[in-house]
């Protein structure tokens, strides 16, 4: 079990078994922004071979992976106290997996007391030679508090048999899935039935116009009609905060304003951003 507390932010968290338990010290006010997020996203990469026409990130196979990125991030965070570290960290990128610095970021992360987490898109169960394909699963396991496989279309092949490599080691799996249009949100049901019950959560990420993704209408209203109640396995990224907020007792979730609770990382130049999608760094 770890506690943190923040006065000044009028805020206290007990993180144990994965879940945090979010407690306002004034239950009269409520919890403001963290100097010190709990959760940190971290760009391990811009490295990628997934080439979605809709990466915010604008990855691309090209891209460098950053020097030194293991003492880098074991500086930034290792000079935090323990109250000021964050409860977990998700690794991402591009692909994290494309790091050689990947398995040793997920040592040192565990090291420090901090629960890491990291976001895929499968491409490895193909191109990664067999015996470190089964090390980054050992490694997973004894490291990482759950794994998240981003589902796109047309990777589907990749990410199908990453998800039941992750399931067959017991490994806390999640899946990722990009919203927009009627066809989307379909797809997003198949994939729920064909999974509900054996991942622990379906996250649902609203397309955002930013790097390569273009312009996109959210069908929010034929998402709500296709979701029978509040099923407690699926949640909602950060920017689905807008269309919650239109209706905040559709869903039984626990509502704050986006990136108080977190921040993001770019391993690349140490700047640390609002979230992924930010453009303009806090330092």
């Amino acid at each position: 079990m770890k506690v943190r507390i923040f006065p000044e932010s009028n805020y206290k968290a007990i993180h144990m078994n994965g879940k945090t338990i979010r407690i306002a010290l004034d239950p009269k006010k409520p919890i403001m922004e963290l100097k010190f997020p709990e959760f940190y996203d971290v760009k391990v990469t811009g490295k990628c071979f997934g080439n979605c026409p809709w990466c915010y990130q604008d990855s691309k196979e090209t891209c460098e992976n950053p020097e030194n990125a293991t003492q880098k991030f074991s500086d930034f965070f290792g000079s935090m106290s323990e109250n000021e570290k964050p409860f977990q960290i998700a690794f991402g990128g591009g692909e994290p997996t494309e790091s050689p610095d990947f398995l040793y970021l997920l040592i040192k992360c565990s090291e420090l007391g901090i629960t890491p987490n990291y976001t895929t898109n499968g491409m490895w169960v193909d191109y990664m030679h067999p015996e470190k394909m089964l090390t980054l699963l050992d490694y997973t396991k004894k490291y990482c508090g759950g794994v998240a496989v981003s589902t796109h279309p047309h990777l589907r092949g990749y990410w199908l048999k990453a998800v039941e490599l992750y399931l067959s080691r017991g490994i806390f799996t999640n899946l990722h899935i990009i919203i927009s249009d009627k066809k989307s949100i379909d797809d997003f049901m198949e994939i729920y039935k064909k999974y509900t019950g054996r991942v622990r959560y379906f996250v649902l990420l609203p397309l955002t116009a930013q790097g390569r993704a273009k312009e996109a209408s959210i069908d929010w209203d034929y998402l709500q009609s296709q979701i029978s109640g509040s099923p407690k396995d699926i949640a909602f990224g950060a920017n689905f905060y807008p269309y919650l907020m239109k209706d905040p007792k559709r869903f039984n979730v626990s509502l704050y304003e986006p990136e108080i609770m977190s921040k993001y990382l770019d391993l690349a130049d140490m700047k640390v951003y609002p979230s992924s999608f930010s453009t303009t760094p806090i330092n």
